[in-house]
Order: C-alpha cells, then structure tokens, then sequence
C-alpha cells in the first residue's frame, strides 16, 4: 500500500469517526433536551397506566397532581376515605403536567384537584416566571374545563444539602420566589394556596432533616406532617 492509499483509508476512517461521533452528540443533546422538558419512558408508562385505570375509575373523586413527592405518596394512609386517586409522575415538570391533562384530571372529573408541582422545573433551569406561568395555565384549563372542581395548590416544599449541596444553595431561593408567585395568584386564579412550606423549614429555608432520607423527598415523618397540614385545606374543600 502506498502513502497516498494509506493517508486517504485514514482520512476515511477519521470521516467515519466524526460522523459517528456527531451522531452520539446529537443524540445526548436531543436526550437531554426531551429530559430537561419532562419527558421520560417512565413518564409515558405512566401515563399509559393512568389511561388504563380510568377505564374502570369512579368519576368524581380526588386527583392528587403533582411529580415524585406525589408518586411517592401512599394516598390510602395519609389521606383515607377520599376516593383519592395519584396523578403524581417522578421527575415530572409542569410541562409534564399540561401535556397530561387529560388521563390525570379530565377523564377523572374530579371534585378536588390537590397539585404540587414545580420542583423539577428549578433544578432543570426553568425560570420561576416560566414555572409560575405554566401552573397558571393548568388551573387555568382545569377551571375551563371543570368549573365546578375544588384546586388546592400546594406550596413548593423546602429542599436541604442532602440532596447536593450545590443544588439547595441554587433552588431554595427559587423555592421562595415561585411560592410567592403562586400565592399571589391564588384569588384571581380561583383555587387554594396550602402553604406548607412552613412546617418543612428548619429556619434557614432549608428541609427539616428529620423529614427526609435524601435531601428532597418526604420520609414517613416527613407525609405525617405534611398530611397534618394539608388536611383541613381539604376538609375545607369537602365542606363546600
């Protein structure tokens, strides 16, 4: 083989390399883009499942909305006899929520819709504005749609260092920002603002370590206390 057939195999297999290479870079940046918008395997699986379960589900009944904090949640213990059913997906963003609306709420015709949502949005670099904007828009079709249902919007929940030291310095004063946001929106919006960011804080803005085993989600201790709290909110909203 000569040096000019030997430079133009390797001129060749850089070709290759490159196209190839551009090819995994493409791919992770679509990846992470899909990711970073809420989208997920797991969260269409779920999504299939909620439309499968709404098949058979009473209509009427209570949908709790919301991401992991939601998903988590054993419904069945910490809020008994509601005829609750979990519209909660892990790592879901509001975005998440708008493009599920109906197999998680509408297809229920629920009385009471209980939403926590936005955590997912701040640690994926989504403006509190932004966030406020797409909570807004989900109410805002809920009550379009179901003027008669009762919306309870919870507070975003406080997060700690356990979860990255990084992280909490960064969201919890986005936490903040987009709780007041939410509140403020509250009477115009035509729904409920459960403050429950109160009894989660330990004083600086940060989660109560006793209330979670990594930093972001509620332990056992963690859904008795939130529970505590949110319940006359619901109660409320039974009584009419």
């Amino acid at each position: 083989m000569n040096r000019a057939q030997t430079f133009g195999g390797r001129a060749a297999l850089t070709a290759v390399a490159l196209v190839v290479l551009l090819y995994f870079v493409t791919a992770a940046g679509a990846m992470f883009s899909r990711f970073r918008n809420g989208f997920s395997i797991y969260h269409d699986v779920k999504v299939a499942a909620f439309e499968s379960e709404n098949e058979s589900a009473e209509k009427g009944g209570v949908v709790f909305l919301g991401d992991s904090i939601t998903d988590f949640c054993d419904l069945e213990r910490w809020y008994p006899g509601l005829n609750a059913y979990n519209r909660g997906i892990a790592g879901d963003m509001t975005l998440g929520v708008m493009r599920r609306m109906d197999s998680s709420v509408f297809d229920l015709e629920p009385r009471l819709v209980v939403m926590l949502i936005g955590i997912n949005d701040l640690a994926r670099h989504q403006s509190v504005g932004d966030t406020a904007a797409n909570i807004a828009s989900i109410i805002s079709e809920i009550r379009s749609a179901l003027p008669e249902t009762y919306i309870i919007v919870q507070s975003v929940y406080p997060v700690n260092s356990d979860w990255g030291t990084a992280y909490a310095e960064r969201v919890s004063p986005l936490v903040t920002e987009l709780n007041a946001l939410i509140s403020a929106g509250a009477e115009a919006g035509g729904y409920v603002y459960a403050d429950i960011y109160p009894v989660l804080d330990d004083g600086t803005g940060r989660l109560i370590r006793e209330y979670s085993s990594d930093g972001l989600h509620p332990n056992e201790a963690g859904y008795a206390v939130i529970s505590r709290a949110l319940m006359p909110y619901i109660e409320a909203a039974e009584a009419g």
